[in-house]
């Protein structure tokens, strides 16, 4: 370890070891130097001041012993060279890095559109300008209509926003204002120069999402509806290939303005109390909850024929109030001197039991049937 190239591979690994750390200190210095003051750092002034930091580390770790001038001098010799030349590159680009950064240099502001002269003039005092809708309200294909009440709030919306934004980002407020306000599912607004927007928008998630059992899909279809119908209905859908059962989700009558969808809750709000009023009957659209083996049946049919089902507590009386208004009330006749006509019949007592499977023995002494005199038959 005594001879010539031991001390001089020892001197070069102890000099980059503890001169990296000075030279990169006095490259950032001419750095500083050079964007603070305008002026060059010499590099010989870099490696001046990195050599003596060199060998004062060395000599703390013990690794140089300046008062063995003898034994320890070739290493620190070598050392101090390998400092001197780090010091003198690092200072070197340091000032070249700070003679060519840019420096009282402008960049250019590229903007998007902004609103006209016209939508500023009829800016506000606190420097905002009010967004109008205009059009009628549009909706995503796909997705089931807006009910009555959010279309109408959208299409006489006022918003504020400030003036000086651009359009694109007036957009984008406006969306997610929209997106919180109604919770729409989804919304896209299209804002002109003049501040007047064109919403396209679908209803709340929570108006289909949550509304939907596990293993249902929720489908629009068109056709004749029935009188009456509306939002928690039980339906039943003939699309001549299948019969399938469902529940009213929303009824459009056609016009674009759809019952909102109320199949969980009381009618405790305004937009549900107008769902409960029904639908008069003809033409229009309904979107249903069905299984999800029946979507495809529904979304090939192309007049399908829709009938409500009875439901609630009280079925059967809603059934016998439908039977009269059609013209067949529900009676009790006794079975003495009359046959009721099996079609009507809806069930027979025979030895004090009731009896609801459609046939009618000889021994049963009184029915149920729907229809009155015309549907029962003296014996």
């Amino acid at each position: 370890m005594d001879g010539l190239p031991s001390e001089s591979l020892i001197g070069i690994a102890y000099g980059l070891l503890f001169g990296f750390g000075p030279a990169l200190v006095a490259g950032l210095a001419a750095v500083g130097v050079g964007i603070a003051r305008d002026r060059s750092f010499s590099p010989i002034v870099g490696a001046v001041v990195v050599v003596p930091a060199t060998v004062a580390s060395g000599a703390l770790a013990g690794v140089f012993d300046p008062g063995a001038t003898l034994a320890h001098g070739q290493r620190i010799a070598v050392a101090g060279t390998v400092a001197c030349v780090l010091g003198a590159v690092t200072t070197s680009q340091g000032a070249r890095i700070a003679t060519e950064l840019p420096r009282n240099q402008t960049f250019p502001l590229v903007r998007g559109k902004s609103l006209s002269a016209e939508a500023i003039d009829a800016v506000d005092a606190a420097g905002h300008v009010t967004i109008r809708s205009t059009g009628p309200i549009r909706e995503f294909d796909g997705y089931p209509p807006l009910s009555p009440a959010v279309r109408t709030a959208l299409e006489e919306g006022r918003w504020r926003f400030p003036a000086d934004l651009q359009l694109a980002e007036l957009e984008r407020r406006l969306e997610r204002r929209l997106r919180t306000e109604y919770g729409l599912a989804r919304v896209e607004c299209s804002i002109d120069g003049r501040g007047r927007t064109t919403i396209t928008a679908a209803p709340p998630e929570k108006g289909v999402a949550t509304s939907l059992a596990a293993g249902t899909r929720a489908v629009t279809i068109g056709g004749l509806l029935p009188s009456g119908i509306e939002p928690g209905d039980d339906v039943v859908i003939d699309t001549d290939t299948a019969v399938v059962h469902g529940t009213v989700l929303a009824v459009d009558d056609g016009s674009g303005t759809a019952e909102p969808i109320a199949v969980a809750d009381p009618p405790t709000s305004h937009e549900h109390r107008i769902a409960t009023a029904g639908f008069d009957g003809g033409g229009g659209r309904l979107t249903v909850a069905v299984e999800t083996t029946d979507a495809g049946a529904l979304l090939e049919a192309s007049r399908p024929r829709i009938a409500v089902r009875p439901s609630g507590e009280n079925r059967e009386f809603e059934a016998a109030a439908l039977l009269e208004e059609a013209g067949r009330p529900v009676s009790e006749v006794g079975l003495g001197d009359c046959s009721p006509d099996p079609d009507w019949t809806l069930g027979v007592r025979r030895d004090g039991e009731w009896l609801f499977d459609g046939d009618v023995p000889d021994d049963a002494d009184r029915a149920f049937v729907a229809g009155g005199p015309p549907e029962v038959n003296e014996r």
